[in-house]
């Protein structure tokens, strides 16, 4: 599973479906149409998606902790950065090199 960093503490990332509609929800657009602008995610909702991201990836460890927008827009710009960085890489499938001789 993906890490990131916030406020100096690692968190793990899980980029689920669950995740993006727990976003949606949690910016007030949990529709099809909120899903189709997905792709137009501007910086000032960052903090949201990673946070939802990083709370689905502290659900599948187990753990009851969770992670606040605020306090993940309260950190770093670096760190904000690099963190919504690591979710979008996490949701770009990963291909092998058995992958590319297929094609």
């Amino acid at each position: 599973m993906a890490k990131v960093i916030i406020n100096g503490a690692e968190y793990p990332v899980s980029v689920t479906f669950k995740a993006i509609t727990d976003y949606l929800e949690l910016i007030g657009e949990d529709s099809s149409e909120g899903m189709a602008n997905f792709s137009k995610l501007p910086p000032s909702r960052y903090p949201a998606l990673i946070s939802a991201c990083v709370n689905e990836g502290l659900r599948k460890e187990g753990r009851e902790e969770r992670l606040s927008v605020e306090e993940v827009a309260e950190c770093d710009f670096i760190e904000v950065s690099a963190a919504i960085t690591v979710v979008f890489e996490a949701m770009v499938p990963k291909t092998t090199d058995d992958d590319k001789k297929k094609d």
